[in-house]
């Protein structure tokens, strides 16, 4: 992997959530792992840049555990495209590989992805609200509130 191959991106691809450009945040999902890049504006004691798994969607038990075991991702470098570069070199070497893999196996909240809350608003009128209006629409109405997690899945909470 080539650092000039790394997108990084203002939307966080499990949330759904986009950062203002202002915030200092973004996201880049490399080999299943998602990596929170942040830049801290006028800073003095801290690397200007830095980049770690994100981890809001782990129990935190389970990230806890991860975390004591050796396995956290962590980049930091003054300048973005040095950051980069050292996240891509590290990718595909198999001290990655290790990491990876005892990420992929931390047990995931199973809330996080929920992207709608089914909400009642009179008898036989049921709603699918979305957590984030700027992305999702509202949903309904539905007989039932049975019959709107149906039709959402795994999307509703």
């Amino acid at each position: 992997m080539k650092a000039e191959d790394i997108r990084l991106s203002y939307t966080n691809p499990v949330t759904g959530e986009r950062a203002s450009r202002d915030a200092g945040r973004q996201y880049v999902e490399i080999d299943g792992v998602l990596l929170v890049v942040t830049h801290i504006y006028r800073s003095r004691g801290f690397p200007d840049w830095s980049a770690k798994a994100f981890t809001g969607h782990l129990e935190s038990s389970a990230h806890l555990e991860w975390a004591k075991a050796g396995n956290a991702f962590g980049f930091a470098h003054l300048r973005r495209r040095d950051l980069l570069a050292q996240i891509a070199a590290d990718v595909g070497t198999e001290e990655w590989k290790q990491k990876r893999n005892a990420w992929l196996a931390v047990p995931r909240d199973r809330w996080a992805p929920r992207r709608y809350t089914i909400e009642r608003r009179g008898v036989g009128d049921w709603w699918a609200v979305p957590r984030y209006p700027q992305r999702d629409r509202e949903r309904g109405p539905y007989l039932s509130e049975e019959t709107a997690r149906a039709d959402l899945g795994d999307a509703a909470r």
